[in-house]
């Protein structure tokens, strides 16, 4: 299960990632993303992001399809500026973290 947050701020980035490190998660199980460059990638072409050293590609690419880990989250608000940080956790996990990422000032929560 995958539950993803929207924070307005980098600071509130580190705090929740902070937070979640203290609450037993492990920071591969997590994936942050600046969706003001989610942005910008939108505008780039695939030969250009070919030469990026690290991407991440959202569940739902082919080959060579490519676009930002934001754009393969259903349900979140597009046109939103901050941070995703999106948590791999167990299903009886799901209310804590959710706790977590409301009490570090997520504006937006998607749980998939």
């Amino acid at each position: 299960m995958r539950i993803i947050a929207r924070v307005p701020d980098q600071k509130q980035v580190g705090f929740l990632v902070d937070t979640l490190r203290n609450g037993g998660f492990d920071r591969k199980d997590m994936i942050i993303s600046d969706l003001a460059k989610a942005d910008d990638e939108r505008k780039t072409s695939s030969e250009e992001m070919a030469d990026e050293v690290a991407f991440v590609k959202t569940e739902r690419e082919g080959l060579w399809e490519a676009g930002p880990y934001a754009d393969g989250i259903k349900g979140l608000e597009h046109g939103k500026r901050g941070f995703i940080v999106a948590v791999e956790t167990s299903k009886h996990e799901a209310s804590r973290v959710r706790a977590m990422m409301e009490q570090s000032g997520a504006v937006e929560i998607i749980q998939d």
